[in-house]
């Protein structure tokens, strides 16, 4: 068993201590629940949470927040809990049979987060019947301690397997903020109508199901975009034999180094998709000039140089790709503050550009171009070393040359998938 496995196993193992803990100090609180009320809400958790979208290659969201978060404030926290391992249980464990150690993940997590949901909401509502009005900020509070706790017990986790807690919980908290926003009224919502009649259920599924449909799309157009982008990064290549395949091995490059680096899942995903559309801009870069094998005149260079500016400018009107043009535009700059097109230094260039630098320096050194034959991987290592602290970031070309020592082995990781309402 690996470090990585062991300290799975033992965080998985405090946060069951913790569930188990929290379920036997809610039960001395009572519920009003009834066995209808039990299997009613159970069916309805395991549908929410078959109501699945992946974010990315390693996260995702269900719609199970809404059931939780209904059956907290209807029934309290004893009762949700109880809702939410069943729901996690069925649907993971038994339907979509997922590994053990993620279903019995995210079957604690969920029921610490609801079970102290529901305490929170008990402690500040008026009492009585809910009501929608009075009872706002218990509700608001409530949701947002779901939230809370769900986003950082997935940081946990996966801050176990060499990420950064901290970005992984940014990261994390802002791509779930505005779909838990969405939720927690309709949540509200179905524990109000419940009230009246457990069958005003039936109005609501294809109300989750339009919000199911929403994150679905999102995330469809963001692919989308991610595939229109890469197209055109690969018709820009296929122009010159020479830098066929480049942004390819750049994004390889680019990859190797962020995670050496320790960046987030997110982050990683967001260098790559922005160093395989790095030179998206020389797509207006005539061919006279993008080719021509003597000398560039002062005119000719300032074309070239204005590649990286288009490129970011163009990648910018894509919406879902907003956050990568700061990376396309910048990475040019030189740690100096020689490079373009705006002249940053330092820390000021976004690391993502840095990154991207020394992936497109190494692969450009490494390639056969027109003018030149290749450099050996060696040569081009020490010219790397030459420029850190002038032309490249030392720590990047660090992580670059000890990236490229490693030799990974195929080893099956714990987290398979990391799913915010929230499960991996």
């Amino acid at each position: 068993m690996t470090h990585e496995t062991r300290s799975t196993v033992l965080y998985i193992t405090a946060l069951w201590i913790v569930a188990a803990g929290l379920l036997l100090y809610s039960i001395t609180l009572g519920t009003t629940a009834t066995w209808s009320d039990f299997l009613i809400l159970l069916c309805v958790a395991v549908l929410a949470e078959r109501w699945f979208v992946n974010t990315s290659q390693e996260s995702g969201m269900s719609l199970s927040f809404t059931v939780h978060f209904a059956a907290a404030a209807l029934f309290g926290p004893a009762f949700a809990m109880v809702i939410a391992l069943g729901g996690v249980f069925i649907a993971d464990g038994l339907i979509s049979r997922r590994p053990a150690v993620r279903t019995s993940f995210n079957m604690a997590q969920m029921a610490v987060a609801v079970g102290l949901c529901g305490l929170v909401f008990q402690r500040l509502s008026v009492g009585g019947p809910l009501n929608l009005v009075t009872d706002f900020p218990a509700l608001a509070v409530s949701a947002f301690v779901y939230l809370f706790v769900n986003n950082t017990l997935v940081a946990g986790v996966l801050s176990m397997h060499g990420r950064s807690f901290f970005q992984e919980w940014r990261l994390s908290f802002s791509e779930i903020l505005m779909p838990y926003i969405s939720m927690a009224p309709l949540g509200a919502l179905v524990a109000y109508t419940y009230l009246a009649s457990p069958w005003t259920l039936v109005y609501f599924p294809p109300l989750v199901f339009v919000v199911y449909n929403g994150f679905k799309l999102f995330v469809t157009l963001q692919h989308e975009t991610d595939h229109a982008l890469v197209a055109l990064a690969d018709s820009i290549d296929r122009r010159d034999q020479y830098t066929y395949q480049h942004s390819q091995r750049v994004a390889a490059h680019a990859g190797a180094i962020a995670r050496h680096l320790g960046l987030p899942a997110r982050q990683i995903d967001l260098v790559v998709a922005a160093a395989r559309v790095h030179d998206l801009g020389k797509i207006a870069t005539d061919n006279r000039v993008l080719f021509k094998q003597s000398s560039l005149t002062p005119d000719e260079r300032r074309l070239i140089e204005a590649h990286p500016a288009e490129g970011g400018e163009l990648a910018g009107k894509f919406s879902m790709f907003r956050q990568g043009r700061r990376f396309i535009r910048h990475h040019h700059e030189r740690w100096d503050g020689n490079g373009y097109p705006d002249g940053l230094a330092g820390t000021e260039i976004p690391l993502g550009a840095r990154i991207i630098t020394v992936a497109d320096s190494y692969d450009a050194m490494t390639s056969d171009r027109p003018y030149r034959k290749a450099l050996p991987a060696d040569i081009a290592v020490i010219e790397l070393r030459r420029g850190a602290g002038t032309q490249f970031d030392a720590q990047v070309v660090e992580a670059f040359v000890a990236a490229g020592r490693e030799q990974p082995t195929p080893t099956r990781n714990l987290v398979v998938q990391a799913q915010e309402s929230c499960s991996y």
